[in-house]
């Protein structure tokens, strides 16, 4: 329960954002970026906790073959 409201929280910063954006004009583009960036994190991470995905589970299976192994075991 208590993640929901830290991502009601988070929601409403990034209104917050926007609509200070929108009145203020654009800010500089370091801070676009840095605000960017840290939504696309958010999001990434949003949609993972709520994907049934597990990229270890076997039976999703990969399109990348695992790398072969040298005889000696050395890399």
């Amino acid at each position: 329960m208590r993640w929901r409201w830290l991502l009601a929280a988070g929601a409403l910063a990034v209104i917050c954002v926007v609509v200070a954006v929108v009145v203020f004009g654009p800010p500089p583009a370091w801070l676009s970026l840095l605000l960017g960036t840290i939504a696309l994190a958010v999001l990434y991470t949003v949609a993972r906790m709520n994907s049934r995905y597990d990229p270890l589970d076997p039976r999703f299976g990969s399109c990348i073959p695992p790398l072969p192994r040298s005889p000696r075991g050395d890399a």
